[in-house]
This record gives structure tokens, sequence and C-alpha cells, in this order.
């Protein structure tokens, strides 16, 4: 899964996007541009890139890659997910695929630092006590894995205390 870094005009975002109702997994949720790995992929930043290449239209060239997240278990559809930060200087032109996006999302790195933007429940589908990530981001809320992924770039990248989250 890439973690795209956009250099904007009023700075910093990460571009997610909804996921349209026709895909199998996921339906309406907002996430990061990613998927399996292929035969054609050699690695997880090879499968990141191209993903975000077939989803978003993100030139794989236009992409730096910064490095690897901490991987991500989703609890409900049991995948493993290994985040592949990357910084793309300039705001990409953003050409969605129709099946599975269903609107692009630039999320303000500034917005996701601002109070009371982030937050966390204890609970967990199978009955144990997991902390629950979420971000309300004007009328879109993101949560899941891909809040994880994010509350897991912040922590890195501002060293964040979790207890103060």
């Amino acid at each position: 899964m890439l973690v795209p870094i956009i250099a904007a005009p009023a700075g910093l975002e990460l571009l997610c996007f909804e996921r349209t109702h026709e895909v199998i997994d996921h339906k309406g949720e907002i996430c990061l541009p990613g998927g399996s790995i292929e035969k054609v992929d050699r690695d997880v930043v090879d499968a990141a890139l191209r993903e975000a290449n077939e989803e978003l239209g993100i030139e794989p060239a236009s992409v730096r890659v910064l490095g690897l997240l901490d991987d991500v278990h989703t609890f409900v559809s049991n995948y493993i997910i290994t985040p592949v930060a990357g910084f793309i200087g300039a705001k990409p032109e953003v050409v969605s695929d129709p099946l599975e996006v269903a609107r692009p999302i630039a999320v303000p790195l500034a917005t996701l630092l601002s109070q009371g933007v982030e937050r966390h429940e204890l609970r967990g589908p199978d009955g144990t006590m997991r902390r629950i990530y979420s971000y309300q981001v004007g009328e879109d809320r993101i949560w899941g894995a891909t809040a994880r992924i994010i509350h897991g770039l912040l922590h890195l990248w501002f060293g964040e205390d979790d207890a103060s989250s």
C-alpha cells in the first residue's frame, strides 16, 4: 500500500480515496492506494507503486520512496498490509479507476494534526480490546487499517506519545 505524501501549495497532503461499492472488500471506506502483490511485482514497493498507478494514475517515476512503515493487520478481512511511504513533489493529475475509486480525497497533514481530529476507542470485533483509531476530516471518517497506518506515520514523524492521542 502506498502512503502518498504530496507537496501541495497549501502544505503536505496525504492522497486517499473513497472505495466504490463495487469492490469486494471495504466498500465505501476511505483508504490509501494498494492491493496484493502480483507476479509482475518484485516486492511490496513495486506492488504499491503499481496499485497507485492503477487506482489513481500516479506515475511510479514521480514517487520518491521514503521507506516502509510497520505492517498493519486487518482484523476483519485478515490482510497484512506493508505501507510504503512515498513523496510526490507536486500535486499529481489524478486519473481514478471508476471500478475502485468513488472519489479521491486529499487530506492536509495540518488537518490530521489538528486538535480533536484523531480519536480512538477501545474495542475489538472478536471481544479483545484494541485501540481503534479514526480521523474525522470534514464529513469523512477515516478509520480501521488506514487510520492505524496514518497514526503510525504521524507517530514516527512527530514522535507523539500513544497515550496522549
